[in-house]
């Protein structure tokens, strides 16, 4: 689909997504009207108006979080305009792609997104995306495009802020919200949050925040007869503290802890187990069926991730400016436990993956600090400047042992009970320093033009402490060769900014900007059959245009933006045609054209809808090296070319006090290519899930709701893996739930 073509049948628009809400606004003649209400956002980090805001963005309230039962980015996020996700099932969470800015359904790399949790990075070195439960959350922000000139950790694709509720001084409040559903192919599931706002004094408060969600499993293992056995528990909670020291400076300290043990939701190809005792006694490979949610593996498989958040922020208004001083430090550990069999073109026992009780987990350790300078704006000349410094590690330990019966692999290699295949500690270590900042001249009260810039210095290294097991010595590999060597890569990347917008009317901005973005580079480690090699940033440059727009007196919202993305440099794993080693290289460059809408209109006192998608082109501009997949005018892996959200909100006063409210939301995805790897370059099918709840609300705070999610029971394709020559996971969404939702909110 060609850009051009992609706009003639839109004359309407984009951005404030489902977050705006009605409210009857005052006229000048004094007549009530229906009217949308006005959204703050901090994505400048100055509070603005969404609607005046020169960013294609998008804000979900905290309200329409808790109306909707959303507790979890994957519940929502491909609700956005442009953007969709990666469910990898398990407790690592999902991977979002925003505006089709993707090289991989199956090897994430580096983060091309960045998550923030109110001021902080949250983001991981391997993983822009953070799977913390939004619990007692003001709003979510989702900004498109690059965001580094005013962000210190780099986002070349766009940035996700969890933006919580504040301690404040000024009242006691608290809550709570708890659910009780059923899952179809599953069971029970049960759990909420809870929270409480304490003043301690005129200048200080102090905010509590805990929660538990125990959400049954609905994937059969039928070789071992485990039934519904992926259950998902997360346990997590929050402390947020506010003193106001003096009446220019201010403290705040956040604590956030969650604790996530879950099974991937992995469809896999079943066969008959046969006799388990005996190696070779299965029946044939069938090919995977989402509906029966079934899968083969010879343990049941699990992940675990416990995160620690620390941080502490300084803030100091001067006249002219405002300092902010932020330090945060990241704790994780991470367990798994998996099958790697069929890699090893083994269909009996169990090639497991996991570490023995008393063996130290895998850590990823952060330390984050960060010096921001805003200008109190309203001048002539607005401006932002500041310090970025990340420094993060990860140790990691593997150790896969053959347990079930002996057998020979590869037709040569016997195994029997206990043979260990891998036993590997390894670590990589990446850091960060940068410097960024914009200038803002306002022309006129309604026009401006903003400046940016971006300077990095990233590091990055792997190395390898232990390399034990007969796979990681000849004939298969020779990693031992290089245990102890360091393999590092460091460079430089300067981005840029300039954006200009204007304000033809009080409900009419315009905006057009471009902006560039990197993806730090990386090392390939050295195998039995490839050298140690390189890989550079990739890059991309975002032009984009929009109108931001209310009419009819502010009871119709119309928002669009267009796009062109040029993405070079691409980092692509690229498989050997003869060695069939596997490599990132920076390859490639693409394209990526599209257009995102928001109509949101209020009918009535009572009533209100909003449409919002996009509609996007991402294209390969030139052939993929080896292979006959990714070939100049392939679309990207992972990306969807249109994806659409409708909500539908009724809300009506039914006696002195109380409220009746229903909510339908229905999502829809497109067509995506899976990826650029042999004959994995298969399209995956389209989806649409669909969200309905009813409910009464009391003025004194009650509320009860019932809900259906995924009513249609739909079973989403969101990736394909394979493993050996035939044996494919899938994973995939949990099945229709309903249940019944009660909270109580006081102040």
């Amino acid at each position: 689909m060609k850009f051009k073509r992609m706009l003639t049948p839109l004359s309407v628009s984009l951005t404030v997504l489902f977050s705006a809400s009605p409210v009857l606004a005052q006229s000048n003649d004094g007549e009530s009207k229906l009217a949308m209400e006005e959204i703050i956002v901090t994505a400048t980090r100055r509070a603005t108006s969404i609607q005046e805001t020169a960013i294609s963005m998008e804000s979900i309230s905290g309200s329409d979080l808790e109306d909707k039962g959303y507790n979890s980015i994957d519940q929502f996020i491909d609700q956005v305009p442009g953007v969709t996700a990666i469910s990898g099932g398990g407790a690592f969470g999902d991977r979002v792609i925003i505006r089709n800015v993707a090289t991989s359904t199956q090897e994430a790399g580096s983060p091309v997104i960045a998550t923030y949790f109110d001021d902080f990075s949250v983001s991981g070195m391997f993983s822009g995306s953070n799977a913390l439960r939004l619990v007692d959350m003001d709003r979510v922000e989702v900004l498109k495009g690059p965001q580094g000139t005013l962000f210190g950790r780099s986002a070349m694709g766009g940035i996700v802020r969890y933006i919580s509720n504040k301690a404040q001084t000024d009242s006691v409040e608290g809550g709570f919200n708890t659910y009780l559903s059923n899952t179809a192919d599953g069971g029970d599931n049960y759990g909420g949050h809870a929270f409480l706002n304490l003043p301690i004094s005129d200048t200080l408060a102090v905010r509590f925040v805990g929660y538990n969600y125990q959400n049954s499993g609905f994937i059969d293992n039928v070789e071992l007869g485990a039934k519904d056995y992926n259950d998902d528990d997360t346990q997590g909670g929050r402390i947020a503290v506010h003193w106001d020291a003096t009446d220019l400076f201010s403290v705040d300290f956040t604590y956030l802890n969650q604790s996530r043990d879950a099974a991937p939701n992995w469809v896999t190809t079943t066969r008959d187990p046969g006799d388990l005792n005996v190696a070779g006694d299965e029946g044939p490979d069938v090919p995977f069926d989402l509906d029966a949610r079934t899968q083969v593996a010879g343990i049941e498989m699990e992940t675990a991730l416990d995160q620690e958040i620390v941080n502490l922020k300084l803030e100091r208004d001067f006249d002219s400016f405002t300092a902010t001083f932020l330090a945060t430090q990241i704790s994780e550990e991470d367990k798994f436990v998996f099958d790697q069999r069929e890699y090893i073109s083994s269909t009996s026992g169990c090639a497991c993956d996991f570490l023995e009780p008393g063996q130290a987990p895998s850590t990823q350790d952060t330390d984050i600090y960060e010096l921001r300078l805003v200008s109190s704006g309203d001048n002539f000349i607005d401006w932002i400047a500041g310090v970025y410094y990340e420094d993060a590690k990860y140790e990691g330990t593997q150790q896969i042992r053959q347990l079930g019966p002996d057998q020979v692999l590869f037709g040569f290699w016997p195994v029997t009970e206990g043979d260990i295949a891998i036993d590997s500690d390894f670590g990589s270590k990446g850091s960060e320093t940068a410097v960024y900042g914009e200038l803002g001249f306002n022309f006129s009260e309604q026009t401006n033009l903003t400046v940016g810039y971006r300077r990095s210095e990233v590091e990055f290294s792997n190395v390898t402490t232990k390399a034990d097991g007969f796979f990681l010595q000849p004939p298969f590999n020779n990693d031992q060769e290089f245990v102890g060597q360091v393999f590092a890569t460091e460079e430089d990347v300067s981005t840029y900014k300039v954006a200009l917008s204007h304000s033809f009317t009080d409900d009419i901005f315009v905006y057009t900007s471009a902006t560039s973005g990197y993806r730090r580079g990386g090392v390939n480690q050295p195998t039995i059959n490839s050298a140690f090699s390189t890989y550079d940033s990739d890059t991309l440059w975002n032009y984009e245009a929009g109108v931001k727009s209310t009419w009819m007196d502010g009871a119709l919202l119309a928002n669009v933006s267009v796009y062109l993305i040029d993405y070079d440099d691409i980092q692509l794993v690229v498989q050997d045609q003869v060695t069939f080693s596997r490599a990132t290289k920076n390859v490639g460059k693409a394209e990526v054209s599209g257009v995102e809408f928001t109509l949101a209109y209020q009918f009535n006192d009572y009533f209100d809808m909003s449409f919002a998608g996009s509609f996007s082109s991402p294209e390969l501009q030139e052939d993929v090296p080896g292979g006959d997949s990714g070939k100049k005018g392939d679309r990207l892996p992972g990306s969807a070319e249109e994806n659409f959200a409708l909500t539908a909100n009724w809300n009506q006063p039914i006696s002195d006090g109380l409220d009746f409210y229903a909510i339908a939301t229905t999502k829809y995805v497109g067509v995506r290519l899976n990826d650029f790897n042999r004959d994995l370059d298969v399209e995956l099918p389209s989806y649409n899930l669909t969200d309905l709840r009813i409910g009464v609300r009391s003025s004194e705070g009650y509320s009860i709701s019932l809900f259906a999610d995924n009513v249609f029971d739909e079973a989403v394709n969101y990736a394909i893996d394979r493993q050996g020559p035939t044996f494919e996971s899938v994973p995939t969404n949990r099945p229709r739930t309903m249940g019944v939702n009660v909270a109580y909110n006081f102040k």
